[in-house]
Protein backbone atom coordinates (compact mmCIF):
# COMPACT_ATOMS: atom_id res chain seq x y z
CA UNK A 1 0.00 0.00 0.00
CA UNK A 2 1.54 3.72 -0.98
CA UNK A 3 2.01 6.44 1.33
CA UNK A 4 -0.80 8.79 1.34
CA UNK A 5 -0.14 12.11 0.38
CA UNK A 6 -3.18 15.48 0.21
CA UNK A 7 -4.07 16.83 -2.40
CA UNK A 8 -6.37 19.96 -1.39
CA UNK A 9 -7.88 21.37 -4.15
CA UNK A 10 -10.36 23.28 -2.34
CA UNK A 11 -9.38 24.01 1.46
CA UNK A 12 -12.87 25.02 2.71
CA UNK A 13 -13.78 22.03 2.06
CA UNK A 14 -12.20 20.71 4.89
CA UNK A 15 -10.20 21.23 8.05
CA UNK A 16 -7.37 19.28 9.88
CA UNK A 17 -9.89 17.03 11.80
CA UNK A 18 -11.71 15.91 8.79
CA UNK A 19 -8.17 15.76 6.68
CA UNK A 20 -7.39 13.19 9.11
CA UNK A 21 -10.20 10.97 9.19
CA UNK A 22 -9.87 10.87 5.35
CA UNK A 23 -6.37 9.85 5.44
CA UNK A 24 -7.54 7.14 7.60
CA UNK A 25 -9.99 6.12 6.15
CA UNK A 26 -7.95 5.64 2.49
CA UNK A 27 -5.68 3.87 4.26
CA UNK A 28 -8.18 1.25 5.51
CA UNK A 29 -9.92 1.05 2.35
CA UNK A 30 -7.11 0.15 -0.02
CA UNK A 31 -5.93 -1.92 2.64
CA UNK A 32 -8.77 -4.05 2.93
CA UNK A 33 -8.83 -4.02 -0.91
CA UNK A 34 -5.76 -4.82 -1.57
CA UNK A 35 -6.05 -8.55 -0.18
CA UNK A 36 -7.33 -9.56 -4.02
CA UNK A 37 -6.88 -6.29 -6.02
CA UNK A 38 -3.82 -4.19 -7.74
CA UNK A 39 -4.51 -0.84 -5.86
CA UNK A 40 -3.57 1.90 -8.53
CA UNK A 41 -5.15 4.88 -6.34
CA UNK A 42 -7.41 5.57 -3.92
CA UNK A 43 -8.90 8.79 -3.62
CA UNK A 44 -11.57 10.68 -1.11
CA UNK A 45 -13.73 13.22 -3.03
CA UNK A 46 -16.41 15.81 -1.12
CA UNK A 47 -19.00 17.17 -2.71
CA UNK A 48 -18.80 21.30 -2.18
CA UNK A 49 -21.47 23.11 -3.55
CA UNK A 50 -23.00 20.64 -5.51
CA UNK A 51 -18.96 20.42 -6.55
CA UNK A 52 -16.78 16.76 -6.46
CA UNK A 53 -13.60 18.42 -5.35
CA UNK A 54 -10.25 16.23 -5.11
CA UNK A 55 -9.78 16.00 -1.08
CA UNK A 56 -6.96 13.40 -0.87
CA UNK A 57 -5.03 10.32 -3.58
CA UNK A 58 -2.48 8.35 -3.08
CA UNK A 59 1.03 9.36 -4.34
CA UNK A 60 1.10 6.81 -7.28
CA UNK A 61 -1.23 8.88 -9.17
CA UNK A 62 1.10 12.56 -10.78
CA UNK A 63 -0.52 15.75 -9.01
CA UNK A 64 -1.50 16.82 -12.32
CA UNK A 65 -3.59 14.25 -12.92
CA UNK A 66 -5.31 14.25 -9.55
CA UNK A 67 -9.16 15.42 -11.13
CA UNK A 68 -8.92 13.92 -14.37
CA UNK A 69 -11.67 11.36 -14.36
CA UNK A 70 -12.94 9.21 -17.15
CA UNK A 71 -16.22 9.67 -18.72
CA UNK A 72 -17.53 6.18 -17.13
CA UNK A 73 -16.04 7.38 -13.90
CA UNK A 74 -18.57 10.51 -13.89
CA UNK A 75 -21.58 7.74 -14.47
CA UNK A 76 -20.27 5.80 -11.46
CA UNK A 77 -20.33 9.13 -9.29
CA UNK A 78 -23.47 9.61 -10.54
CA UNK A 79 -25.01 6.66 -9.69
CA UNK A 80 -23.32 6.14 -6.43
CA UNK A 81 -24.48 9.78 -5.34
CA UNK A 82 -27.96 9.45 -6.51
CA UNK A 83 -28.77 5.61 -5.35
CA UNK A 84 -26.20 5.80 -1.89
CA UNK A 85 -24.92 2.17 -3.08
CA UNK A 86 -21.26 0.88 -4.09
CA UNK A 87 -20.55 0.95 -7.61
CA UNK A 88 -18.13 -1.85 -9.17
CA UNK A 89 -17.44 -1.74 -12.67
CA UNK A 90 -14.51 -4.10 -12.12
CA UNK A 91 -11.46 -1.10 -12.37
CA UNK A 92 -12.79 1.37 -10.10
CA UNK A 93 -14.84 0.87 -6.89
CA UNK A 94 -16.96 4.36 -5.78
CA UNK A 95 -18.57 3.90 -2.52
CA UNK A 96 -20.74 6.82 -1.27
CA UNK A 97 -19.86 8.62 1.92
CA UNK A 98 -23.05 9.69 3.68
CA UNK A 99 -23.26 12.45 6.13
CA UNK A 100 -26.23 14.11 8.49
CA UNK A 101 -28.01 15.61 5.30
CA UNK A 102 -27.18 12.86 2.58
CA UNK A 103 -24.51 11.95 0.66
CA UNK A 104 -21.35 14.15 1.00
CA UNK A 105 -18.90 12.81 -1.26
CA UNK A 106 -17.21 9.62 -2.59
CA UNK A 107 -14.37 7.21 -1.97
CA UNK A 108 -12.72 5.62 -5.03
CA UNK A 109 -10.61 2.64 -5.21
CA UNK A 110 -8.39 2.53 -8.90
CA UNK A 111 -7.55 -0.84 -9.57
CA UNK A 112 -7.97 -4.24 -11.06
CA UNK A 113 -10.12 -7.52 -9.85
CA UNK A 114 -13.30 -6.10 -8.30
CA UNK A 115 -14.41 -6.81 -4.94
CA UNK A 116 -15.02 -9.68 -2.85
CA UNK A 117 -18.82 -10.59 -1.37
CA UNK A 118 -17.53 -8.52 1.95
CA UNK A 119 -15.63 -5.58 0.50
CA UNK A 120 -18.69 -3.45 -0.35
CA UNK A 121 -20.00 -3.52 3.35
CA UNK A 122 -17.20 -3.26 4.74
CA UNK A 123 -15.71 -0.13 2.32
CA UNK A 124 -19.50 1.52 3.02
CA UNK A 125 -18.98 1.76 6.48
CA UNK A 126 -15.64 3.21 6.49
CA UNK A 127 -17.42 5.68 4.30
CA UNK A 128 -19.89 6.14 6.14
CA UNK A 129 -17.69 6.96 9.16
CA UNK A 130 -15.94 9.47 7.02
CA UNK A 131 -19.25 11.09 6.09
CA UNK A 132 -20.19 11.11 9.66
CA UNK A 133 -16.90 12.90 10.41
CA UNK A 134 -17.14 15.63 8.06
CA UNK A 135 -20.59 16.27 8.70
CA UNK A 136 -20.06 16.54 12.27
CA UNK A 137 -16.52 18.84 11.57
CA UNK A 138 -18.80 21.15 9.41
CA UNK A 139 -21.71 21.11 11.69
CA UNK A 140 -18.37 22.51 14.39
CA UNK A 141 -17.25 24.88 11.69
CA UNK A 142 -20.58 26.11 11.31
CA UNK A 143 -21.22 26.84 14.87
CA UNK A 144 -17.49 28.61 15.34
CA UNK A 145 -18.62 30.86 12.26
CA UNK A 146 -21.78 31.99 14.12
CA UNK A 147 -20.25 32.17 17.44
CA UNK A 148 -18.03 34.67 15.68
CA UNK A 149 -20.69 36.57 13.91
CA UNK A 150 -22.62 36.78 17.47
CA UNK A 151 -18.91 38.32 18.71
CA UNK A 152 -18.66 40.51 16.06
CA UNK A 153 -22.31 42.07 16.72
CA UNK A 154 -21.66 42.53 20.06
CA UNK A 155 -18.87 44.41 19.78
CA UNK A 156 -21.14 46.22 17.12
CA UNK A 157 -23.78 47.32 19.21
CA UNK A 158 -21.17 48.33 22.05
CA UNK A 159 -19.42 50.77 19.85
CA UNK A 160 -23.37 51.68 18.44
CA UNK A 161 -24.05 52.60 22.03
CA UNK A 162 -21.12 54.47 22.92
CA UNK A 163 -21.62 56.94 19.75
CA UNK A 164 -25.12 57.06 20.04
CA UNK A 165 -24.53 58.12 23.89
CA UNK A 166 -21.88 60.72 23.15
CA UNK A 167 -23.08 62.15 19.53
CA UNK A 168 -26.67 62.94 20.50
CA UNK A 169 -25.95 64.09 23.87
CA UNK A 170 -25.63 66.95 22.12
CA UNK A 171 -28.03 68.00 19.53
CA UNK A 172 -30.31 66.41 22.35
CA UNK A 173 -29.63 69.08 24.57
CA UNK A 174 -29.45 72.13 22.40
CA UNK A 175 -33.15 70.88 21.14
CA UNK A 176 -34.32 70.72 24.74
CA UNK A 177 -32.98 73.50 25.59
CA UNK A 178 -34.45 76.00 22.90
CA UNK A 179 -37.86 74.02 23.42
CA UNK A 180 -37.63 74.74 27.46
CA UNK A 181 -36.87 78.85 26.65
CA UNK A 182 -39.97 78.64 24.15
CA UNK A 183 -42.88 76.59 26.47
CA UNK A 184 -41.92 78.66 29.35
CA UNK A 185 -41.80 82.23 27.29
CA UNK A 186 -38.33 83.25 27.82
CA UNK A 187 -37.66 83.91 24.16
CA UNK A 188 -39.04 87.53 22.27
CA UNK A 189 -40.55 87.21 18.75
CA UNK A 190 -37.31 88.04 16.81
CA UNK A 191 -35.11 84.97 18.53
CA UNK A 192 -38.00 82.26 18.17
CA UNK A 193 -38.11 81.67 14.74
CA UNK A 194 -33.80 81.49 15.16
CA UNK A 195 -34.99 78.48 18.10
CA UNK A 196 -37.05 77.24 15.89
CA UNK A 197 -34.78 76.67 12.81
CA UNK A 198 -31.83 75.49 15.34
CA UNK A 199 -34.21 72.87 16.93
CA UNK A 200 -34.98 71.72 12.88
CA UNK A 201 -31.48 72.09 12.59
CA UNK A 202 -30.33 70.01 15.66
CA UNK A 203 -33.52 67.51 14.99
CA UNK A 204 -32.31 66.67 11.34
CA UNK A 205 -28.48 66.17 12.38
CA UNK A 206 -30.54 63.65 14.75
CA UNK A 207 -32.24 61.94 12.29
CA UNK A 208 -29.03 61.66 10.09
CA UNK A 209 -27.04 60.00 13.29
CA UNK A 210 -29.34 57.36 14.03
CA UNK A 211 -29.92 56.52 10.15
CA UNK A 212 -26.43 56.37 9.12
CA UNK A 213 -26.24 53.64 11.91
CA UNK A 214 -29.03 51.78 11.21
CA UNK A 215 -27.75 51.25 7.82
CA UNK A 216 -24.29 50.33 9.37
CA UNK A 217 -26.19 47.82 11.07
CA UNK A 218 -28.19 46.28 8.32
CA UNK A 219 -25.24 46.08 5.89
CA UNK A 220 -22.99 44.22 8.88
CA UNK A 221 -25.89 42.14 9.16
CA UNK A 222 -28.12 41.54 5.99
CA UNK A 223 -26.42 43.50 3.27
CA UNK A 224 -28.07 45.88 1.52
CA UNK A 225 -30.78 45.61 -0.94
CA UNK A 226 -30.85 48.27 -3.68
CA UNK A 227 -33.80 49.04 -5.50
CA UNK A 228 -32.44 50.09 -8.87
CA UNK A 229 -34.02 52.49 -11.52
CA UNK A 230 -33.15 54.65 -14.36
CA UNK A 231 -32.02 58.24 -12.53
CA UNK A 232 -31.09 61.16 -13.84
CA UNK A 233 -27.78 61.67 -12.04
CA UNK A 234 -27.92 65.71 -12.27
CA UNK A 235 -31.42 65.61 -10.77
CA UNK A 236 -29.86 63.62 -7.62
CA UNK A 237 -27.45 66.13 -7.21
CA UNK A 238 -29.53 69.19 -7.09
CA UNK A 239 -31.44 66.97 -4.44
CA UNK A 240 -28.53 66.42 -2.23
CA UNK A 241 -27.52 70.14 -2.34
CA UNK A 242 -31.42 71.18 -1.76
CA UNK A 243 -30.64 69.24 1.54
CA UNK A 244 -27.58 70.77 2.98
CA UNK A 245 -28.21 73.87 2.00
CA UNK A 246 -30.16 74.90 5.28
CA UNK A 247 -26.74 73.42 7.23
CA UNK A 248 -24.30 75.48 5.34
CA UNK A 249 -22.59 78.12 7.37
CA UNK A 250 -22.97 82.22 6.04
CA UNK A 251 -19.37 81.87 4.49
CA UNK A 252 -19.94 78.76 2.75
CA UNK A 253 -21.77 78.83 -0.79
CA UNK A 254 -21.70 76.38 -3.78
CA UNK A 255 -20.38 76.42 -6.81
CA UNK A 256 -21.99 74.03 -9.10
CA UNK A 257 -20.73 72.81 -12.74
CA UNK A 258 -22.81 70.22 -14.94
CA UNK A 259 -22.84 69.35 -18.44
CA UNK A 260 -26.20 70.66 -20.10
CA UNK A 261 -27.59 67.45 -21.04
CA UNK A 262 -29.05 64.57 -18.49
CA UNK A 263 -26.61 61.95 -17.10
CA UNK A 264 -28.36 58.51 -16.33
CA UNK A 265 -27.45 55.93 -14.50
CA UNK A 266 -29.24 52.74 -13.01
CA UNK A 267 -29.20 53.52 -9.20
CA UNK A 268 -31.09 53.27 -6.26
CA UNK A 269 -32.67 57.09 -6.07
CA UNK A 270 -32.69 57.00 -1.84
CA UNK A 271 -29.38 55.85 -1.17
CA UNK A 272 -27.44 58.03 -4.20
CA UNK A 273 -29.13 61.18 -2.43
CA UNK A 274 -28.04 60.38 0.71
CA UNK A 275 -24.30 59.25 -0.59
CA UNK A 276 -24.25 62.48 -1.63
CA UNK A 277 -25.50 64.44 1.22
CA UNK A 278 -23.04 62.65 3.28
CA UNK A 279 -19.96 64.18 1.24
CA UNK A 280 -21.35 67.44 1.06
CA UNK A 281 -22.00 67.27 4.74
CA UNK A 282 -18.39 66.23 5.47
CA UNK A 283 -17.27 68.79 3.01
CA UNK A 284 -19.09 71.53 5.01
CA UNK A 285 -17.84 70.38 8.27
CA UNK A 286 -14.49 70.32 7.73
CA UNK A 287 -14.55 73.75 5.99
CA UNK A 288 -15.40 75.43 9.53
CA UNK A 289 -14.18 78.92 7.73
CA UNK A 290 -16.58 79.12 5.14
CA UNK A 291 -15.38 79.00 0.88
CA UNK A 292 -16.75 77.23 -1.46
CA UNK A 293 -18.05 73.85 -2.06
CA UNK A 294 -17.21 72.63 -6.04
CA UNK A 295 -19.74 70.13 -6.81
CA UNK A 296 -19.11 68.86 -10.60
CA UNK A 297 -21.01 66.48 -12.19
CA UNK A 298 -19.16 64.88 -15.93
CA UNK A 299 -19.63 61.95 -17.84
CA UNK A 300 -17.97 59.77 -20.92
CA UNK A 301 -19.41 56.72 -22.48
CA UNK A 302 -18.23 54.07 -19.42
CA UNK A 303 -18.96 56.37 -16.17
CA UNK A 304 -20.06 59.12 -14.84
CA UNK A 305 -18.62 61.00 -12.05
CA UNK A 306 -19.63 63.77 -9.22
CA UNK A 307 -16.60 65.81 -7.66
CA UNK A 308 -17.07 67.22 -4.38
CA UNK A 309 -14.54 69.70 -3.57
CA UNK A 310 -13.89 71.36 -0.52
CA UNK A 311 -10.87 74.18 0.65
CA UNK A 312 -11.04 73.32 4.86
CA UNK A 313 -8.97 71.76 6.85
CA UNK A 314 -8.25 68.87 4.41
CA UNK A 315 -6.66 66.15 5.15
CA UNK A 316 -3.00 63.62 5.72
CA UNK A 317 -2.57 61.94 2.14
CA UNK A 318 -0.93 59.26 3.79
CA UNK A 319 -4.37 58.80 6.27
CA UNK A 320 -6.66 59.07 3.75
CA UNK A 321 -7.88 54.68 3.77
CA UNK A 322 -9.05 55.86 7.20
CA UNK A 323 -11.84 57.97 6.45
CA UNK A 324 -13.46 54.77 4.57
CA UNK A 325 -13.31 52.34 7.62
CA UNK A 326 -16.38 51.90 10.16
CA UNK A 327 -16.09 54.61 12.75
CA UNK A 328 -13.07 55.89 11.05
CA UNK A 329 -12.20 59.67 11.40
CA UNK A 330 -9.07 61.49 11.41
CA UNK A 331 -8.87 62.75 14.85
CA UNK A 332 -6.12 66.38 14.79
CA UNK A 333 -5.63 69.05 16.90
CA UNK A 334 -7.72 71.29 14.04
CA UNK A 335 -10.20 68.54 13.73
CA UNK A 336 -11.11 67.10 17.19
CA UNK A 337 -13.89 69.97 17.74
CA UNK A 338 -16.13 68.91 14.91
CA UNK A 339 -18.92 66.21 15.59
CA UNK A 340 -19.79 62.86 13.39
CA UNK A 341 -19.58 59.08 14.22
CA UNK A 342 -17.07 58.18 11.06
CA UNK A 343 -20.01 56.35 9.55
CA UNK A 344 -21.03 59.08 6.60
CA UNK A 345 -18.23 58.08 4.29
CA UNK A 346 -17.59 54.31 5.53
CA UNK A 347 -21.46 54.01 4.14
CA UNK A 348 -21.13 56.16 1.24
CA UNK A 349 -18.49 54.08 -0.46
CA UNK A 350 -20.09 51.14 0.14
CA UNK A 351 -23.15 51.93 -1.09
CA UNK A 352 -20.88 53.60 -4.34
CA UNK A 353 -19.23 50.14 -4.31
CA UNK A 354 -22.41 48.22 -4.15
CA UNK A 355 -23.45 50.54 -7.39
CA UNK A 356 -20.24 49.08 -9.23
CA UNK A 357 -18.48 52.24 -8.73
CA UNK A 358 -16.39 53.45 -6.24
CA UNK A 359 -15.22 57.02 -4.41
CA UNK A 360 -11.81 58.06 -3.62
CA UNK A 361 -10.12 61.22 -1.98
CA UNK A 362 -6.93 63.13 -2.92
CA UNK A 363 -6.30 66.35 -0.90
CA UNK A 364 -7.04 69.45 -2.54
CA UNK A 365 -4.50 71.89 -4.29
CA UNK A 366 -3.78 74.85 -1.37
CA UNK A 367 -5.69 73.07 1.24
CA UNK A 368 -9.01 71.16 1.83
CA UNK A 369 -9.93 67.60 0.61
CA UNK A 370 -11.30 66.30 -2.93
CA UNK A 371 -13.97 63.03 -3.04
CA UNK A 372 -14.75 62.10 -6.39
CA UNK A 373 -17.62 59.38 -6.92
CA UNK A 374 -17.45 57.39 -9.94
CA UNK A 375 -20.42 55.15 -11.12
CA UNK A 376 -21.17 52.74 -15.00
CA UNK A 377 -23.65 54.88 -17.13
CA UNK A 378 -26.97 53.16 -17.96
Amino acid sequence: MPDLATSWDDPSTTDGASRDLVLEALRLASRLVSSGTRVREARCLLLHNDVLTSVASSRETEASERGRYRVSEHANFDRAISTGQVVDDGSTVVVPARGDNGVLGVITIDGEGGLGDAQPATLATIAHIVGLGVSQSRAVNELQLEAERSRRLERLKSEFLNIAAHELRSPLGIIRGYTSMLSEGMLPNPDREVALSRITEKAEEMARLISEMLETARLETLGLELELEPVDLLEVVDNAVHAMRPLMGPRHQFALAAPGDDIAVVADKRRLTTMLTNLIDNAIKYSPAGGEIEIACDHDEREATVLVRDHGIGINAEQAHLLFTRFGRLVTPETSHIRGTGLGLYLARESARLHGGDITVSPTPGGGSTFVVTLPIA
